[in-house]
């Protein structure tokens, strides 16, 4: 699945709200459709979600809403996001009593809508995404080869939980305006520097813009392998695929020549973002990843015992 959703429409008052814990608290989670699918309960109901961070606020399915007794604004709008056709029609909502490893969280703001056709992409019924508004008070460590995510209160709790690593490096975290996207800090494409959004959404790894084929050498190291599709909140988008003969990366990590590439129509900025990196790229990197909302951090640790 690629990209599942951005939602464009703005929700007054972001009250995501997570209680302060002492200890780091850590999950399983299922990378077996190359998302991080979390298992949660919604008013004790158990209920399948993503860590999205291309989504704001959250969402949760219009179905399940309803089923739950959450709260739906009657008044529709129109989710925007990827894809060629219409789109999906949302409402206004919030997860209530939401629960992860058995911990309790606070009221998230969230749009409600119809998830079928994202469900049918997955491969099985997804209940919701837990984005922006879940996100933006926490720092979560993803641990891509151990399929495991933490919540921690604490930077020291991080560094208990990446000692074994050898290689570290952080930088700021930067966000892509009017969406609160995390860039990629120092993304490149052989020689080539370049915004990129970081999308724990997306089960693919790099997917380029057609802005980026203008940057010097990206054309040239670009191998045609054939034809992809994607679905978002706009139905299916096609996607060409190549190959790139080139290093890719960001700071200190890279894939050697050879990775797979994709390109989207959209045409992109060099203001805003050229490319959208997914999942893929950072299991294939083998890393645990620290996005820490709070202090607007981004951690990469590498070669871990």
């Amino acid at each position: 699945m690629s990209r599942p959703l951005i939602l464009a429409a703005a929700v007054a008052g972001l009250l995501a709200a997570g209680p302060a814990f002492a200890a780091p608290l850590t999950v399983p989670f299922d990378f077996s459709r190359g998302e991080v699918e979390l298992q949660v309960a919604v008013k004790g109901k158990p209920l399948h979600m993503l860590i999205d961070t291309g989504v704001a606020p959250s969402m949760i399915s219009l179905a399940q809403a309803k089923a739950l007794g959450l709260k739906v604004d009657p008044e529709a709008g129109e989710a925007d996001g990827i894809g060629d056709g219409k789109g999906a029609s949302m409402f206004g909502s919030a997860i209530e009593r939401l629960s992860l490893g058995g911990r309790r969280f606070g009221r998230v703001e969230a749009l409600a809508l119809d998830t079928g056709p994202l469900s049918a992409q997955y491969g099985r019924p997804l209940d919701g995404v837990l984005g922006w508004s879940f996100l933006r008070d926490k720092a979560v460590l993803i641990d891509y080869p151990n399929r495991r995510l933490s919540l921690i209160d604490r930077p020291s709790q991080a560094k208990a939980l990446t000692r074994s690593c050898r290689r570290r490096w952080s930088a700021p975290m930067a966000l892509l305006k009017d969406q609160n996207w995390p860039m990629v800090p120092d993304f490149h494409l052989g020689g080539a520097r370049l915004p990129a959004t970081l999308d724990t959404g997306a089960s693919g790894g790099v997917t380029l813009y057609q802005g980026a084929l203008d940057l010097p050498g990206v054309r040239d190291a670009l191998t045609r392998t054939g034809e992809g599709q994607s679905t978002g909140a706009r139905g299916a988008s096609r996607l060409t695929e190549y190959v790139f003969s080139g290093p890719v990366g960001f700071g200190r990590f890279d894939l050697p020549g050879g990775s797979a590439v994709s390109l989207r129509q959209t045409k992109g900025s060099a203001e805003t973002s050229l490319a959208n990196i997914g999942n893929r790229f950072f299991a294939d990197l083998k890393l645990k990843l620290l996005l820490d909302y709070r202090h607007r951090r981004i951690g990469v640790f590498a070669d871990c015992a």
